[in-house]
Formats: structure tokens, C-alpha cells, sequence
């Protein structure tokens, strides 16, 4: 595996456990913008992502666990729909002509990142006070995404609206690595509860996703030993990361560090398109 490949990814985990350990999102997110402004091909973007996401997510869902985090009766609609969405995402992803998946991806990425820079604006912005989100910081969302979020908010079978969730949340991650950011948010305002139980069962459910689109676009790709070296390589820079992430959680505002995750998806991402569309 070339050198500058496992030095990107290596860098890219350290960037994204750092953010998502202070702002309580964003390891997917940005470590895959970091990847595809490098110059890394989608595919393995993504199936780097979620290989290191069945490890981490591992750990995260088993601490969530203990912790009484998780509601049980949301895991089998999110995790189910999820791995269905995430599956059908990795067979799009990979049927889809390479040109386009160097200009969706990106796409998506920035319009997550715009999306963040929204919700972290410095005026009339709503900073969420836990990881995950708040319902209370959802209500600051464009009005695109209330809409969406208003359609959960109706009566109808609490199982249908998580499956509901789950199922973009998993198309999304197959095709950009992104996750948590959807599904979280959405289960805070559906329920109404401490977010606390969103944030634990969307991680369990990412567990099985992540494991459901890494093991579909091996399936449909090969198995290489490079993708194995680079989810190790993002591993470990999501270890070097964290700490220094959870140091600077405790003394940097949380709209400081939002709008700089927003900043440097957005920047990323808009060279990557710029790039592929060059190109």
C-alpha cells in the first residue's frame, strides 16, 4: 500500500475521532471528507469508514449497554431497516458509474457539512447541549429538514417511523459514510426523551450497518489487504485523536468547534468536487 494513501487515512481517523470526541458527532463525516479530498476512491472511503466503525462501534454500543442507554424495543426497526438501506446503498455505490460516485459523494458530504455550519451559525443558532443533539437544537434546522422531521413527529407506528429512519440513515452511510448524524438526530425529535437514549441505540444499530455495507462491498469487490491496512490505519488515528478531542471538549465553546467542522467539510469537500468534476 503506497505510503501518502496510509498517511491520509491515517490522518483523516485522527481528524475525525478528535472532532467527534468533542462535538459528539462527525467521525465519519470528516474523516471521509479528508479521504476524498486525498484523492481516495469512494468505494474504499466507504468500506474504510465502516470497517473502523464495526470495531469502534463495537465498543461504543457494549459501554452504551451497560450504561442503560439503550432501548431495546427501537434497536430491531433502526438496526433492520438499516442494514436493508445500507445494503442496497452498497450495491448503488458500486453500480453506479465511477465519475458519478466521485461527484455524489462529495456532494453529500457538503451538504452535511452546510448542514452543520446551519445548525452552529453564530447568530440565531442552536448548539446542542448533549452528544447527539437536542431536540431543542433541531427546532434551528433549515426548513427542508423540519419538514422531514415533522412527517416522524405524526401519529403512526413508532416502528415504521425508526424503520423509516434507519433506512436513509443506512442508504447514506453506503454511499458517504454518514450514519449517526442522520438517525440521532432524527430519533431525539421523534421521541421527545433524554437524547441520551437516541444517542445509545443508534450506536448499537450502526454496529450492525456498518458490518452489513463493509461485508456487502467486500462481497462485490474482493477482499484486499489494503482495505484491512487502511481501516487499521483509521483506527489508529481515531485513537491518537480522541484524547486530545475529549481534552478540548471541556475548554473549547461547542460553536467554535461545530463551525470548524462545518468549515472543513465544506472546504474539502468543495475541492474534491472541484477535482472530479476537472477531472
Amino acid at each position: 500500500m503506497e505510503l501518502w494513501l496510509w498517511a491520509i487515512v491515517l490522518f483523516g481517523g485522527a481528524v475525525g475521532g478528535l472532532v467527534d470526541n468533542v462535538v459528539g458527532m462527525g467521525f465519519g463525516a470528516l474523516s471521509g471528507s479528508v479521504m476524498v479530498g486525498g484523492g481516495v476512491a469512494p468505494v474504499v472511503v466507504v468500506t474504510t469508514i465502516n470497517l473502523a466503525k464495526v470495531g469502534s462501534g463495537a465498543i461504543a454500543a457494549f459501554s452504551h449497554w451497560r450504561l442503560g442507554n439503550v432501548r431495546w424495543s427501537w434497536v430491531l426497526p433502526l438496526a433492520l431497516a438499516g442494514v436493508v438501506g445500507g445494503v442496497a446503498g452498497a450495491f448503488l455505490l458500486t453500480h453506479l458509474p465511477a465519475q458519478l460516485t466521485r461527484l455524489a459523494m462529495p456532494s453529500i458530504l457538503l451538504a452535511t457539512g452546510l448542514l452543520i455550519l446551519y445548525r452552529f451559525r453564530p447568530f440565531g443558532g442552536v448548539v446542542p447541549s448533549v452528544a447527539g443533539g437536542s431536540a431543542e437544537a433541531e427546532l434551528a434546522a433549515p426548513p427542508i429538514v423540519r419538514r422531514w422531521h415533522l412527517a416522524l413527529a405524526l401519529p403512526g407506528p413508532m416502528g415504521l417511523r425508526l424503520a423509516s429512519i434507519g433506512w436513509v440513515a443506512g442508504v447514506l452511510n453506503a454511499v458517504s459514510g454518514v450514519f449517526g448524524p442522520v438517525a440521532t438526530a432524527s430519533v431525539v425529535l421523534m421521541d421527545r426523551s433524554h437524547p441520551r437514549y437516541a444517542v445509545g441505540t443508534v450506536n448499537l444499530a450502526e454496529f450492525f450497518v456498518a458490518g452489513a455495507v463493509a461485508g456487502t462491498l467486500f462481497w462485490l469487490g474482493g477482499v484486499g489487504e489494503s482495505r484491512w491496512a487502511l481501516a487499521l490505519a483509521l483506527l489508529i488515528g481515531s485513537a491518537v485523536g480522541a484524547p486530545l478531542g475529549a481534552y478540548l471538549c471541556r475548554r473549547l465553546p461547542a460553536r467554535t468547534l461545530g463551525l470548524g467542522l462545518g468549515v472543513a467539510m465544506v472546504s474539502l469537500n468543495s475541492w474534491a468536487l472541484a477535482r472530479a468534476a476537472l477531472s
